[in-house]
């Protein structure tokens, strides 16, 4: 079931980043403050991503959700979905001449930056709270059960 998932993310992952783009092209570039801050907010959730990867590599999923506590998954979950986004700004606020076509570049890169970021997503949720949800290190069925119970 999960490959279906996986699967389905892709076109989802395409769709969303066209739209996206469209909108950062013909909205967001109007207005240069907000270009900048969405620039510099992309900038750090980037950074983020940066550090997450820097983490579960030496650390691992379980190890870096210990040292930093609950606050790691929601992080790993907000870069999950400002990570595509992110990109797609950084790739086209800055972007002054052949836009269209550069948009287009930044669709077939947000897509494929979105499928890694599922599977990234599957690899922590699995080592976090296991296949099932029940019985990983953190899930809530991970004490271990009472033999008179």
């Amino acid at each position: 079931m999960e490959m279906f998932g996986i699967l389905f993310s892709i076109p989802v992952a395409f769709a969303a980043s066209v739209i996206y783009s469209l909108m950062v092209i013909f909205i967001v570039k109007r207005f240069p403050r907000l270009s900048q801050a969405f620039w510099w907010a992309s900038v750090l959730v980037l950074a983020g991503f940066l550090v997450e990867v820097i983490l579960l590599v030496t650390l691992g999923a379980v190890r870096s959700r210990g040292m930093l506590g609950p606050g790691f998954y929601g992080a790993h979950t907000a870069i999950f979905f400002l990570g595509t986004p992110a990109l797609a700004n950084l790739l086209l606020l800055r972007r002054q001449k052949s836009l269209l076509l550069w948009s287009c570049v930044t669709v077939v890169m947000c897509t494929t930056f979105a499928l890694g970021l599922v599977l990234l997503q599957y690899g922590v949720s699995e080592a976090l709270y296991g296949v099932d949800g029940d019985n990983g290190p953190y899930s809530v069925r991970s004490a271990p059960m009472q033999p008179w119970s």
